[in-house]
C-alpha cells in the first residue's frame, strides 16, 4: 500500500513569500522562472518536513511577523515595499537585540541559500566546482593560464 503523499510544511500563499525574501536574499533569484524557485522551495521544504511541528510552526510564525512587522510604520506589508526598504528591514532584524529573531533570521537566510546555491545550474553558473578528492582543484585549473 502506497503512503499517502506528504503535504508541504509551507502552504502556497507562505512559499510565494518566502520567495519574496529569496529575492531580497539572493537577489538573483527574483522573477527566477519556476525551475529555479521549484527547486528552492523543494529544499527548504525538504528541511523542515522531518523537523518537530514546533519549530515547523516557529517557522512559519517569523514568516509571518516579517509580512507583517511594517505595517505600522510604513502601513504596507513587507512585500509591498519597494526592495532597497525590504533589504533594509532584514539589516535590522538580523542585528535585532532579540536573540530568537536574529536566529529566527539566519536560519531563513540558511534555508534560502541551500535551496539556491545547491542547485547543479546555479552551481555551474558561478562556477562552483567542489570534490571531494581534490577540493576546489577544478576550479583554479580553469582559473589559471595555461603555461605554454
Amino acid at each position: 500500500m502506497d503512503s499517502p503523499a506528504r503535504q508541504p510544511v509551507l502552504s502556497s500563499e507562505q512559499q510565494r513569500f518566502l520567495l519574496c525574501l529569496a529575492a531580497c536574499i539572493v537577489p538573483e533569484s527574483a522573477g527566477a522562472p519556476p525551475q529555479v524557485t521549484g527547486p528552492l522551495l523543494a529544499a527548504v521544504d525538504e528541511e523542515l518536513g522531518p523537523r518537530p511541528r514546533l519549530q515547523q510552526l516557529e517557522f512559519k510564525l517569523l514568516l509571518f511577523a516579517i509580512r507583517w512587522m511594517t505595517v505600522p510604520f510604513t502601513l504596507r506589508r513587507f512585500e509591498r515595499l519597494p526592495p532597497e526598504r525590504q533589504a533594509g528591514w532584514l539589516r535590522i532584524l538580523e542585528s535585532a537585540p532579540l536573540t530568537m529573531l536574529r536566529v529566527g533570521i539566519w536560519g531563513l537566510k540558511t534555508l534560502v541559500f541551500l535551496g539556491y546555491y545547491s542547485q547543479p545550474g546555479v552551481l555551474q553558473r558561478i562556477l562552483y566546482l567542489p570534490s571531494k578528492d581534490e577540493g576546489n582543484v577544478l576550479l583554479h585549473r580553469r582559473q589559471l593560464p595555461s603555461a605554454g
